[in-house]
């Protein structure tokens, strides 16, 4: 119901979550796709590894659903949410979603674990970072993931964009992906030539689905798009 939180997994001891899946009412409103919340704790922590609307964490952004599938995400008809990127925990495991619309909301999931004795020392936890800025300021550098500190590895990321009417019928891109490791300060690792070469393609952005990197959103005539990497 509107305003309430279900526990979908609450699991006690080592494991390691391989795939999810969700359909249901969330994969046909575009309006819970963006009010439905999943939040992910491990080893009983108090603050979410994972807390980001639901149609945005299982790969597409602005509240959009597409037919796409990739080496860690799918959606075979966008009827569905899969993920199977594995998720180790050491003492518990806890899944929460949260329904922040006005309406009622149906789901049906599939949560697959592998409960172990034990993990490795150097088990890597898994975090999402989600974020939104309706205005963005001309000149200055868009964050996608702030500063993280510790070790760890950068799994990837999907952007959602649209577009000021201002600039209606230009190109958003230009922008390059910069990705600062270990100490950069003004000179990243990694830097791109712009927001498409990011995704693997160029002059421009069209529809697309890979392995590692595509768009399954891309509407020229609205100035709207959908990428991963």
């Amino acid at each position: 119901q509107p305003g309430e939180s279900q526990t979908l997994l609450d699991v006690k001891g080592a494991g390691i979550i391989n795939r999810m899946w969700f359909s249901g009412s969330i994969a046909v409103n575009a309006l819970q796709r963006r009010a439905v919340r999943i939040d992910m704790f491990w080893d009983g922590s108090q603050k979410p590894a994972v807390s980001a609307p639901i149609g945005d964490f299982f790969g597409l952004g602005l509240g959009l659903t597409a037919t796409f599938d990739n080496e860690l995400f799918s959606s075979p008809e966008a009827r569905s949410f899969n993920f199977t990127i594995p998720m180790p925990f050491r003492t518990s495991a806890l899944i929460t979603i949260t329904n922040e619309s006005e309406e009622e909301v149906w789901i049906w999931y599939d949560i697959n674990y592998l409960q172990v004795r034990e993990l490795p020392n150097d088990v890597l936890y898994f975090h999402a970072f989600w974020n939104r800025n309706l205005k963005t300021t001309l000149g200055e550098d868009y964050v996608i993931l702030p500063n993280v500190e510790g070790r760890g590895r950068y799994i990837g990321t999907n952007i959602g964009v649209i577009g000021d009417s201002v600039y209606q019928g230009t190109w958003f891109g230009e922008g390059e992906v910069k990705i600062f490791l270990d100490g950069d300060k003004e000179m990243p690792t990694l830097v791109g030539t712009g927001t498409e070469d990011y995704i693997g393609t160029g002059w421009g952005q069209g529809e697309f689905s890979s392995r590692y990197f595509g768009a399954p959103v891309s509407d020229d005539n609205h100035d709207i798009y959908a990428f991963y990497r």
